[in-house]
């Protein structure tokens, strides 16, 4: 069983608005994978990555990171 990556959060503007990033560490170096913006779902923004939780309506207590190899794949 490979071990999780280390994962992080960060907040950025973005006009006006104050958005949330999850970054996963790669290579030595964080690399934003995921952003979600205020009362919205998770926006993934990296190919293969899936970012679930703290949604609203959703389990405020819980993040999942997911990777898919093959939904990372150029079609």
């Amino acid at each position: 069983m490979s071990k999780p990556p280390t994962a992080r959060f960060r907040f950025a503007e973005e006009g006006d608005d104050l958005v949330l990033y999850c970054e996963i560490k790669k290579c030595g170096r964080f690399m934003p994978i995921a952003k979600r913006y205020p009362r919205k779902n998770w926006l993934n923004i990296e190919p293969g990555y899936v970012v679930r939780g703290t949604e609203p309506g959703g389990d405020y207590n819980t993040i999942e990171i997911e990777y898919s190899p093959m939904n990372a794949q150029p079609q």
